[in-house]
């Protein structure tokens, strides 16, 4: 009987331990301003990661918890060992659409994090064609038809870029690719962006079709070079791919190493919580 009532307890214990490490603080997040005192998570080297930093070399208590993985942030997020989830709005998107009994959105930027396909400074001539071939594929609707698939409607991509006439491309400046292939540094495990199939096995998200959309205009093959985020940019600076269509937000940071396209998506920082 004793044994029973010990086992009882330590049964009871257990699991007022188990709800309390899942239920995790409760503090209300409805802006950065809440972020004082909080345990936010983020991708590391992220633009969110980025503005965090700000946030704390400005002086404010920010307990962040960065992940390699967005995924493993919203992991966090779910077993309630964070208050929030600082992050593109394209991601945070797509666990809202999975699961709106379980997440909200709370707080959106007023400025866009637009996101551009990145290359090395002075790829001129591929940059050139890059731009035209995304002006192409706005023109043929293609990028409407990608964000509907991926995003729910095409809003990501309304009033991104005005394109009335089908651009021209000389395509003789392709001469600066190896084997006619582009090649294309993505980190894949940012869902709906680019992540992998549930048997782990094919690309697959926005980003991977627009991709393949771009070497179709420009009649090249695509590879795929799968680099964790925070070395994403060293592979690009030696050069183990062409480019990078990885969600790379245009910042002027990044504008000061590296040549970005003009925007191809729109975006935004959102906090994200659970309901």
């Amino acid at each position: 009987m004793k044994i029973k009532k010990v086992c009882a307890s330590f049964l009871i214990g257990a699991m007022m331990l188990s709800l309390a490490a899942c239920s995790g603080s409760t503090k209300k997040i409805e802006s950065p301003a809440d972020f004082e005192g909080a345990k936010i998570s983020v991708q590391t080297a992220t633009s969110a990661h980025e503005s965090i930093q700000d946030m704390q070399d400005e002086g404010m208590n920010i307990n962040v918890l960065p992940y390699e993985k967005v995924t493993q942030c919203f992991d966090d997020l779910a077993l309630g060992r964070v208050d929030a989830v600082y992050v593109d709005s394209v991601v945070a998107g797509y666990y809202l659409a999975e699961d709106d009994t379980k997440y909200q959105k709370t707080w959106t930027s007023e400025t866009g994090e637009p996101i551009g396909v990145c290359l090395k400074k002075g790829n001129d001539d591929l940059k050139e064609l890059i731009e035209g071939a995304i002006d192409t594929l706005y023109y043929d609707s293609t990028m409407a038809q990608l964000s509907e698939k991926h995003f729910g409607s095409a809003a990501d991509v309304d009033g991104v870029r005005n394109v009335t006439e089908k651009p021209v491309l000389d395509l003789s400046k392709l001469k600066t690719l190896k084997d006619g292939t582009l090649t294309v540094g993505v980190e894949v495990g940012y869902p709906p962006m680019e992540y992998t199939d549930d048997a782990g096995l094919e690309y697959q998200g926005f980003d991977i079709d627009f991709a393949k959309a771009l070497g179709e205009v420009l009649g090249v093959d695509v590879e795929f070079v799968n680099t964790a985020w925070d070395g994403i940019f060293a592979g690009l600076d030696k050069e183990q791919y062409d480019v990078i269509i990885s969600s790379v937000s245009i910042t002027p940071e990044r504008q000061a190493a590296y040549d970005l396209t003009e925007p191809y998506v729109s975006n935004q920082l959102v906090i994200v919580t659970l309901k």
